[in-house]
This record gives structure tokens, sequence and C-alpha cells, in this order.
């Protein structure tokens, strides 16, 4: 049963945050934490079901003439840079559970 119980309550929270506008990132993070996964696996695995959700909702979003790429291309050019800065920062185990604390 717990081997259905994650996949399950991944997408459950990708409903109810995609509902909402977002992508439940933060809930994937708690969620892999509780179950146990390693801390190396965590970020990579909430990332990509963040980037699914988003997306999926981006698409509908632009298929219904709601998009404007000169409103989110400031956000774009300072963002995409910055994720490759966090993402190479090597962050020790502790820390990253004082971070899923807080």
């Amino acid at each position: 049963m717990t081997d259905l119980a994650l996949p399950i309550l991944f997408l459950f929270i990708a409903f109810i945050y995609s509902s909402v506008g977002l992508g439940g990132g933060s809930a994937y993070t708690a969620l892999l934490a509780i179950f146990g996964v390693s801390y190396q696996i965590i970020p990579t695995t909430s990332l990509t079901m963040n980037l699914i959700v988003t997306f999926v909702g981006m698409v509908h979003f632009w298929k219904n003439g709601h998009g404007r790429f000169n409103l989110i291309l400031p956000f774009l050019i300072t963002s995409i840079p910055m994720t490759f800065v966090a993402g190479s920062l090597d962050v020790p185990e502790i820390f990253f559970k004082l971070f899923l604390l807080a």
C-alpha cells in the first residue's frame, strides 16, 4: 500500500495546487521528506513535479489567450540564471533538514 500512497498523494497535491494556479513544490518536498526519501533526490523530484504541473497550467493559460510575453520577459531574464546559481549550491543534509523545519 505504501508503494501506491506517494503517487496518489502526488496526484492529489497536483490537482489541488494547480486548481489555484500553483505547482505544489513545497508540498512535494514535505511529502518526500515524510516518506524518508534521500535528501539528495528530493529537490530534483520536487522540481520535476512542479515543472510538470505548472507547464500544464501555463499551456491552458496561453491557449485561453491570457498570456502576454512582454509581461513575463523580465521574470524569465532574471529567474533562469538564478535557478542555475541555486542549483549549483551544495547544501549539507543537516541544513537541508533545518530548512524544511523552517
